[in-house]
């Protein structure tokens, strides 16, 4: 056999030294330059901008951006995250990224998608959020850790139910829903409620606020204002600015109607003011529609409003009377120069299963004197 000789022996060794240098150096750059990451900001994966102040996730091929969390206008970059929108995580030294998470709890990302100057994530709908959070952003390399000032934002409050769907002023309304934390305001529309009791994340309860007919339910959180998808109100409505199909074919008894009337109108256009010219006069409505079924439609009260005018003072008073039965009456007391509201109980009326009549009977009140009948229907 041949030997082989030093200097052989030595190019061998050079050859060798040579090549682990390549592979070392080839493997370090695949990895990046190997130094500590740096975080210096995120954003948005489009720069489009469209729509503000719209809740809806943000991909790869959206064109919507949100202006609360926009750094500079017209800019991807953005201060705080929302849940289920993706995001690119801009720095150096992120190749050898092993994990990302928020607020302590880690996102997936793909680390096909791993560049040394980015990470793209999306933050899952369990990400913690809030004023109670660290508010960080932590990314963890083979070569250390970055943390960045970023706070996940609360998602809108979603309202899935409410109950009753219809009540009558300073009842209870509970709202059932998710993210209801940090609530700070409950209207019917634009009319404030009064939040009842410690409202809980996904139980709401409310006192109905005066001067409520049919409107939407608003909750308002840190995480913005949504309105509930169904209507509050009247369940089987009588009387709004017109007679409902099939009422008003009696109208009254020793008393003048006026159905065009537009004083003294408590909302809309219309209200039915009734002049009494006898101590007992009344305004009497009738149906002659399809069976109103008290148990199959649910109802169980009526729900009026009633303005004062002239000829009537305090103490004055009508009573109300169901399908004409004037054994079980409810004596209501009357308020010169306002509007009240009133909810009586149809168990308080004799229960009746059907309703064919509505009748408000002047009780003795002074002649002639009136009064003024709006948002009339049944709860």
């Amino acid at each position: 056999m041949k030997k082989i000789n030093k200097q052989s022996k030595f190019a061998l060794l050079l050859l060798f030294m040579a090549v682990a240098m390549g592979y070392s150096s080839c493997k370090k750059t695949d990895e990046g330059a190997g130094g500590a990451p740096v975080i210096t900001k995120v954003r948005l994966i489009s720069k489009s901008d469209t729509l503000s102040n719209v809740v809806h996730r943000v991909t790869l091929d959206s064109n919507s951006i949100y202006d609360e969390t926009r750094q500079v206008k017209f800019d991807s970059t953005v201060v705080a995250g929302r849940l289920n929108n993706q995001y690119a995580i801009v720095g150096e030294n992120l190749l050898t990224t092993l994990s990302v998470s928020f607020n302590g709890a880690q996102v997936n990302y793909n680390p096909a998608l791993l560049t040394d100057k980015s990470i793209i994530i999306s933050i899952p709908a369990t990400t913690p959020y809030g004023a109670s959070q660290s508010n960080k952003l932590v990314v963890t390399t083979k070569f250390g850790t970055a943390s960045f000032n970023f706070p996940i934002l609360q998602p809108p409050p979603i309202i899935t139910s409410f109950s009753p769907v219809a009540a009558g002023s300073g009842e209870i309304v509970t709202l059932v829903g998710t993210i209801f934390e940090g609530v700070t305001k409950v209207t019917f529309d634009s009319i404030p409620a009064q939040i009842v009791g410690t409202p809980t994340s996904t139980k709401i309860q409310v006192r109905v606020p005066a001067g409520v007919v049919q409107s939407r339910i608003l909750v308002t959180t840190p995480g913005g204002t949504t309105r509930s998808t169904g209507s509050f109100g009247f369940k089987a409505l009588l009387y709004d600015d017109v007679f409902a199909t099939g009422w008003g074919s009696y109208l009254g008894y020793n008393s003048t109607i006026n159905l065009v009337n537009t004083v003294n109108v408590k909302r809309g256009t219309n209200a039915i003011a009734t002049t009494f010219t006898d101590g007992y006069g009344a305004l009497q409505i009738g149906y002659n529609g399809s069976t109103i079924d008290v148990v199959r439609s649910g109802l169980t009260a009526i729900k009026f409003s009633i303005y004062g005018g002239a000829g009537i003072v305090a103490g004055s008073r009508v009573q109300l009377v169901i399908n004409g039965n004037y054994g079980n009456p409810v004596a209501i007391t009357l308020t010169p120069g306002v509007y009240t509201d009133y909810t009586i109980q149809l168990k308080d009326l004799g229960n009746p299963t059907v309703i064919t009549e509505f009748v408000l009977q002047s009780l003795g009140n002074a002649v002639p004197s009136t009064i003024y009948v709006d948002d009339l229907g049944f709860i």
